[in-house]
């Protein structure tokens, strides 16, 4: 059954029509016709047909005409159409496929060539829609794939290993100086063990949204650990770090002032710089990192 299949038939000849309706209906396509090339865009403006039977020959704007409008529009571009004509030279049918079409009869019809071309065309058409949606999906699942492998599930920074890589690619970097700065939250085993793990991920994810807040565009924020962070300030030297630095404790005292929380959120921070091509950015991360666990040590938490 074609029952869900429309094909609209544009010709200006109320005979054409009468056959041509006459032997689509034997196989129960839907029908819709159109007297002009003007009456044809109109309708399919309003409602898209599965296939177009297109005269070439007819008054206001001849069948070439309204192909190349329809395959200039993103949204009637893939909508196959077979040209319909009386003109037989070969001059003819190459315009008609320079225009967009994909097949031609010629008059007098013959019943088995127009239901064989109408049938294969649709069901060609049928066929590359499935793939191109099947191609979207597929391309959606890619990506989705890729962002998982290098982002946090929990909180949507980067994880670890894209942190990683970064530092890989930036430690032969030119382009200096580069800051790396590291967080860590400050008792977060006591919030899990007194309010539970649910609980311990909302102040997983408020450490992530205060660190995101505080960042630029061009940092990579990244959560390297349950609940340890890092943050890669490229070209940023002291001076400019610093104010991040300040301005992620700012932010800091802002959520905890605007959150209804079981304990206040408390970050220990620290970061280190490099200023030389020679230094290692291991290096300066284990300075980061050693320059955390002393304010942690030290208790200086910023409320």
């Amino acid at each position: 059954m074609n029952s869900d299949k429309t094909i609209l038939i544009v010709d200006d000849s109320k005979l054409n029509i009468q056959v041509l309706s006459d032997i689509l209906k034997e196989k129960s396509y839907r029908i819709a016709l159109a007297r002009s090339g003007i009456m044809a865009l109109e309708f399919v403006n309003m409602k898209k047909p599965d296939l177009i039977l297109l005269d070439i020959m007819m008054p206001e704007i001849d069948g070439f005409e309204v192909c190349r409008r329809l395959k200039a529009d993103p949204e009637t571009k893939g909508i196959p159409i077979i040209f319909i004509s009386g003109l037989d030279k070969s001059e003819d049918i190459v315009k008609g496929f320079k225009a967009g079409a994909v097949d031609y009869i010629v008059k007098p019809f013959q019943k088995e060539v127009v239901l064989a071309r109408v049938n294969t065309h649709l069901k060609l058409n049928e066929t590359q829609r499935k793939l191109e949606k099947t191609n979207a999906e597929l391309k959606e699942l890619l990506n989705e794939v890729e962002y998982l492998s290098f982002h946090d599930e929990m909180t949507g920074l980067y994880n670890r290993r894209y942190f990683e890589n970064e530092l890989g690619r930036l430690s032969t970097s030119r382009r200096i100086p580069i800051t790396l700065m590291v967080a860590d939250m400050d008792k977060l085993k006591l919030i899990n063990d007194n309010y539970g793990h649910k609980m311990g991920d909302q102040y997983i994810k408020g450490t992530a949204e205060v660190l995101k807040e505080s960042g630029r565009d061009e940092d990579i924020a990244a959560r390297i650990g349950g609940d340890e962070f890092a943050i890669i300030l490229p070209e940023t030297g002291f001076e400019a770090a610093d104010k991040i630095y300040q301005r992620i404790k700012t932010n800091l005292r802002k959520y905890n002032q605007q959150q209804e929380l079981v304990e206040p959120l408390k970050l220990s921070l620290g970061f280190a710089v490099k200023t030389k091509k020679e230094q290692n950015l291991d290096q300066v991360f284990k300075k980061a990192d050693k320059i955390m666990y002393n304010n942690k040590r030290k208790k200086i938490y910023y409320d």
